[in-house]
């Protein structure tokens, strides 16, 4: 698949990494409010929902990709 960029993103193909919407840090410490600027676009309004869950089943942000959801920091 070769490289594209759409003049306006609105949101993300399923199971499609689109960098282009934004990503984490290199080194796995993505905040709650960095993430959500590019997760809303990504998982629309379940964005929260899924953070949520994150947060209670790999509180250690484990389970990390370069567009994963980060767990909220206690």
């Amino acid at each position: 698949m070769a490289k594209y960029v759409s003049k306006s993103p609105r949101a993300a193909y399923f199971n499609y990494r689109d960098l282009d919407l934004g990503m984490n840090n290199i080194n796995g410490n993505t905040s709650y409010a960095q993430a959500r600027i590019w997760g809303v676009k990504y998982f629309k309004n379940n964005f929260d929902r899924l953070v949520k869950v994150k947060t209670k089943f790999d509180p250690t942000n484990l389970f990390r990709n370069e567009q994963s959801i980060p767990p909220l920091l206690s």
